[in-house]
C-alpha cells in the first residue's frame, strides 16, 4: 500500500535536495578559472547566465555560505597542459545582486625558431714547416706509378699541426711550358703513316651509252650560211659542222624592210637588194647605232656591172629599216655572234643570199601574171622581174639539192654559179 509522504518529510527533502544543488554549485564556481572581465559584453552574458539558471530561493542560499567553508581542489597535474576553456567568475554582492563575467584569452602567439649565431671561423695559420710538406708531397707524387695510381694512407696529423690547413697544390705547368712539351713528345714519337685520299678517276663512257641518232649540236665557230626573204619576213640561219652539209639552225622574223618586191636599182630608192652577196670581216659593226650591224655587201660585182648605185645596206637591230633588214636587238645579238664566231674560227667569208620570196615555179607565175591569180588580184604585177627571178632561181635550187651555197659569179646581165668565163666576178666580200 502506497504510503504518503507527510510535510514534514517533504520540507527535508527539498532542503537536502536544494542543498545538495548548493553544494555542487558553490564547487563549481570554486574551481572554475577566474576568467577576464575587461569585457563588459562576456561580464554581462554571465551575469544573465547565472542569475536566470539559478531559483531564487537557492540563489539567497548560495549567497549565505561564507568563503572557505569547502576545502580546494588539489591544483591539476603539470604533465600536459590541457587546454583553455573560457572561465566563470562570479562576484559575491550585496542582498540578492549576483554578478559573473565570461572572458576568452587570446591565443598565444607561436614561438619564433631561436637563431643560434655560429662563430665565424678563424683563418687558417700558416705552419712554419710549409716548405718541409711542400718537398715530402713532391717526392711522394714523383714516386707514385703513373699507370695505375693507387690510394695511399694519409699519415696521423701531428699535433702542432691540428690546426694547419692542407698542404697546397703544386703549381701547374705554364703554356708555354706544355706545348715545349707536347712538342718534345711529338718529335721523341714515332712517325706515323697517314692514308690519302685517292682521288676517282673518270672514265669515258661507252660508245653504246649514247643514242645512235641524236640531234645535231651547233656551236659558236661553226659556219654560217644567211637567207632572206623579203615577202615572208624571214632571215634563215644556217650552220655546218665540218665534212656535213648546212643544217637550219633557227629562222628569225624580220621587223622590217621597206620597199617592195624587186631589187634594188639606186640610191634612196628606199629598195631592198635582192640577189646573191658575200659579207667578211670589215663589214662588221659591232658598235653600230642600230646595236649590231653587219653590211651585206650592196653593190655587188652585178650590180655594180648593171649600174645600180647606193650603199649601206645592212642587217642590224633596233627595228627600224631604210632600205635595210631590220631585226630585233634579241635576234640580231645571235645572229652577229654566230657570224663573228664563223670568222674568228676561220671562215672568211660568209654569203647571204637575198631572194623576194621562196623561188618557186608557182610563185614566181603569181608575183610575175602567169597565173590565173592574177586576174583575180590575188598576185603581183613584177612581169619585168620575170627573167631576173628565174635567174636568182638557179643559185636557189642548187642549194635546195645539194645543200651547199653556190658560188656566184657576175657575168653582165646574169649570175652564174660554179664556174664562168673570163669576163665573170666572183662575188666577193670587201
Amino acid at each position: 500500500m502506497h504510503r504518503r509522504m507527510t510535510p514534514r518529510q517533504t520540507h527535508l527533502a527539498l532542503a537536502a535536495f536544494a542543498l545538495a544543488a548548493l553544494v555542487g554549485g558553490v564547487a563549481a564556481l570554486r574551481y572554475l578559472p577566474s576568467l577576464e572581465s575587461n569585457s563588459p559584453v562576456r561580464s554581462d552574458a554571465a551575469r544573465s547566465a547565472w542569475s536566470g539558471a539559478l531559483p531564487t530561493g537557492l540563489r539567497s542560499m548560495a549567497l549565505r555560505v561564507k568563503p572557505g567553508a569547502f576545502p580546494p581542489a588539489p591544483p591539476p597535474a603539470l604533465e600536459a597542459p590541457a587546454p583553455q576553456e573560457p572561465s566563470v567568475e562570479v562576484a559575491t554582492l550585496p542582498q540578492d545582486d549576483v554578478e559573473g563575467s565570461v572572458s576568452f584569452p587570446p591565443a598565444p602567439p607561436p614561438a619564433r625558431p631561436e637563431i643560434v649565431e655560429k662563430p665565424t671561423p678563424l683563418p687558417p695559420s700558416r705552419p712554419a714547416n710549409l716548405a718541409e710538406l711542400a718537398d715530402k708531397f713532391a717526392e711522394t707524387a714523383a714516386t707514385a706509378p703513373a699507370a695505375q695510381p693507387q690510394a695511399t694512407e694519409v699519415p696521423a696529423t701531428p699535433p702542432a699541426l691540428a690546426n694547419a690547413p692542407p698542404p697546397p697544390r703544386p703549381q701547374e705547368p705554364s703554356a708555354r711550358a706544355a706545348v715545349e712539351a707536347t712538342s718534345t713528345a711529338q718529335e721523341s714519337a714515332p712517325p706515323t703513316q697517314v692514308a690519302r685520299a685517292v682521288e676517282p678517276t673518270l672514265r669515258a663512257a661507252p660508245e653504246d651509252a649514247f643514242q645512235q641518232e641524236a640531234p645535231i649540236r651547233y656551236g659558236m665557230g661553226d659556219q654560217v650560211f644567211v637567207r632572206i626573204f623579203k615577202q615572208e619576213g624571214q632571215l634563215e640561219l644556217w650552220l655546218r659542222k665540218s665534212n656535213s652539209r648546212f643544217s637550219l639552225y633557227k629562222t628569225y622574223p624580220i621587223c622590217k624592210w621597206s620597199g617592195k618586191l624587186g631589187p634594188k636599182l639606186k640610191e634612196a630608192d628606199y629598195q631592198s637588194p635582192e640577189g646573191f652577196y658575200s659579207v667578211s670581216a670589215k663589214q662588221l659593226h659591232p658598235h653600230s647605232n642600230y646595236h649590231r650591224a653587219f653590211n651585206v655587201g650592196y653593190p655587188n660585182a652585178f650590180d655594180r656591172q648593171n649600174g645600180r648605185t647606193g650603199g649601206l645596206v645592212m642587217v642590224h637591230g633596233a627595228c627600224k629599216s631604210v632600205g635595210c633588214f631590220a631585226m630585233t636587238d634579241r635576234g640580231i645579238e645571235e645572229i652577229y655572234a654566230f657570224v663573228e664566231a664563223a670568222m674568228r674560227a676561220g671562215q672568211r667569208e660568209v654569203q647571204v643570199h637575198i631572194f623576194p620570196f621562196r623561188l618557186t615555179e608557182h610563185a614566181i607565175a603569181r608575183e610575175t601574171g602567169g597565173s590565173w591569180l592574177a586576174f583575180v588580184g590575188a598576185g603581183g604585177n613584177y612581169q619585168h622581174w620575170t627573167a631576173f627571178w628565174h635567174n636568182l632561181k638557179e643559185g636557189y635550187d642548187i642549194f635546195e639539192q645539194t645543200g651547199e651555197p653556190p658560188v656566184a659569179f657576175a657575168c653582165g646581165d646574169h649570175y652564174a654559179f660554179g664556174a664562168g668565163d673570163s669576163s665573170c666576178r666572183r662575188i666577193a666580200g670587201w
